[in-house]
């Protein structure tokens, strides 16, 4: 008995290792919104460039921060493409900026 609640312990120490480390996410869709606001703080993880992170208020009136991944110049009111994606296990939601073009 003590041997396969050993192994079912093992099993589930197992998995959790791997999902945290492969860090499952889904990708949930591309969604648009205006850029209002940006913010430019130094690098964190050490590579030459800035992280830039921006507000944007989706077209259904959602105000959300993204980190902004493309290289073009992205500035307040211009139009934003973000990519949405969700973590398996928390359910947490990532917004990203993958483009950026001038309003109508």
């Amino acid at each position: 008995m003590n041997n396969v609640l050993f192994a079912i312990l093992a099993i589930v120490v197992a998995v959790f290792i791997w999902f945290w480390i492969t860090d499952p996410r889904r990708s949930i869709g591309e969604m648009t919104g205006m850029i209002e606001a940006i913010t430019v703080q130094p690098s964190s993880t050490g590579h030459a460039g800035a992280d830039r992170t921006a507000m944007i208020r989706l077209t259904d009136g959602t105000l959300v921060q993204a980190s902004v991944v493309t290289p073009m110049l992205v500035r307040s009111g211009q139009r934003a493409k973000v990519l949405v994606s969700e973590q398996m296990l928390s359910g947490t939601r990532t917004y990203e900026v993958v483009e950026a073009a001038e309003s109508r």
